[in-house]
């Protein structure tokens, strides 16, 4: 697999660590990908292949899952530690 491929990966599973913190922390809310990805204002489409490591994440996409996670964007991209 090269870095691409990796760096993808890893953004996922810190993605998909964040929104299981986010849902443990608001469990009165609807929490769901379509949720997520409504709360995002993105296609939950895009939302599933993100969450899997299958697409490039545009700087505007990454603000918009910030958004939807109600968290500073600089937080997504903190996942190389």
């Amino acid at each position: 697999m090269d870095w691409k491929a990796e760096t993808k990966i890893r953004f996922a599973n810190h993605l998909m660590s964040l929104l299981k913190a986010y849902e443990n922390a608001n469990p009165n809310e609807k929490n769901s990908l379509r949720a997520f990805a409504t709360r995002s204002g993105l296609e939950s489409s895009h939302v599933q292949r993100i969450m899997k490591g299958k697409v490039d994440v545009a700087m505007t996409t990454i603000f918009s899952l910030a958004e939807g996670l109600k968290i500073k964007p600089k937080e997504l991209l903190d996942f190389d530690n």
